[in-house]
């Protein structure tokens, strides 16, 4: 299992934290797409609006991929929510991007993605 570095966890927290990314509510647990109930909620989406942040969180991520990881074919990112940042982070290391959907659309073409 790969880990970012405390310091590099501990900087994305705070920055997210700054921009209310991240929400805690103990009275009324948040729901997860997965269905899981949990007091803790961060909506990474918010930091796509914020330049130095989402820099920040591209570069950290870039970092540890090419540090963890030999050889790096491509990057993916998981519908919805993933796919800014792995897009981000596939043009900074100049791979191509794909994303993952939870299942197959029923829309459009139909192709698979």
């Amino acid at each position: 299992m790969v880990t970012i570095e405390s310091e590099t966890a501990g900087q994305v927290a705070a920055r997210l934290l700054q921009i209310g990314a991240i929400k805690i509510n103990y009275k009324q647990p948040f729901t997860w797409s997965s269905g899981w109930k949990s007091p803790i909620y961060c909506d990474n989406r918010l930091a796509l609006s914020y330049p130095g942040i989402r820099t920040y969180i591209k570069e950290k991520l870039g970092h540890a991929i090419q540090k963890h990881f030999e050889k790096v074919e491509c990057i993916a990112g998981v519908a919805t929510a993933g796919i800014p940042q792995g897009a981000l982070v596939a043009d900074l290391l100049n791979l191509p991007f794909v994303y993952v959907r939870p299942k197959p659309k029923e829309h459009g073409m139909g192709q698979p993605d």
